[in-house]
């Protein structure tokens, strides 16, 4: 075989063609060494979605004790606080005169005094139910229902006008057992006055649900 002063060609007999060369015989082309690729920034396209992230919720993580529940209760402890404090210097204010007015006078005149403080006195303790129950009541509702203080004395004198022959009757039995000083009346009138108060909170909560609708 004959080869060219280069080597890269071989005469065949009729003409000079290119020498075959295996890899390893070939001489190792030069390698361009390029820069590393610096971070290419992927925008998103409406064919390529944003990553989504779902959280899942871990029931773990929910507390056992609801805190802001557990405080609500102080603030309807504040509430009626507030609304037990005006009320209760209002019922010191009148029964203050009340006593001094009635065994001044006595007779028919006191027992008309001790009469219009016990209205009084019933009227106030609706009220001081019935103040924290309805901001109670008003919280637990989703419209915009509102309660105030004023509206508190509003639901307890409708209240008290709708129950106003026993309160009357009730009242009458002290007034008289105080005024002529008959005990028996006087324990009589007290024991009914007890159990009307009793029953007097729940009617007045159903009284204040009864005005929000």
């Amino acid at each position: 075989m004959q080869l060219s002063e280069d080597g890269n060609y071989m005469w065949n007999g009729d003409e000079w063609v290119p020498v075959e060369k295996t890899v390893d015989a070939a001489p190792a082309a030069p390698v361009e060494v390029q820069a590393p690729a610096q971070p290419m920034a992927v925008e998103a396209t409406p064919n390529m979605g944003a990553p989504v992230v779902i959280n899942t919720p871990i029931s773990g993580d929910k507390p056992a004790v609801n805190i802001a529940a557990a405080l609500s209760v102080f603030k309807y402890g504040f509430i009626a606080l507030g609304g037990w404090i005006v009320s209760m210097i209002l019922l010191g204010i009148v029964w203050g005169l009340a006593f001094w007015m009635a065994f001044d006078s006595g007779g028919t005149a006191g027992m008309i005094i001790i009469v219009i403080a016990t209205l009084v006195t019933i009227i106030a303790y609706g009220q001081m139910i019935i103040y924290p129950v309805g901001k109670a009541l008003k919280d637990g509702r989703s419209d915009d229902v509102s309660f105030s203080y004023v509206d508190s004395w509003k639901t307890s004198i409708a209240g008290f006008i709708e129950s106003i022959a026993v309160t009357i009757a009730l009242a009458l039995t002290i007034g008289l057992g105080i005024g002529y000083e008959i005990t028996a009346l006087s324990f009589l009138g007290g024991l009914g006055y007890t159990f009307f108060l009793m029953g007097y909170v729940p009617y007045m909560v159903r009284k204040a649900a009864e005005i929000m609708n």
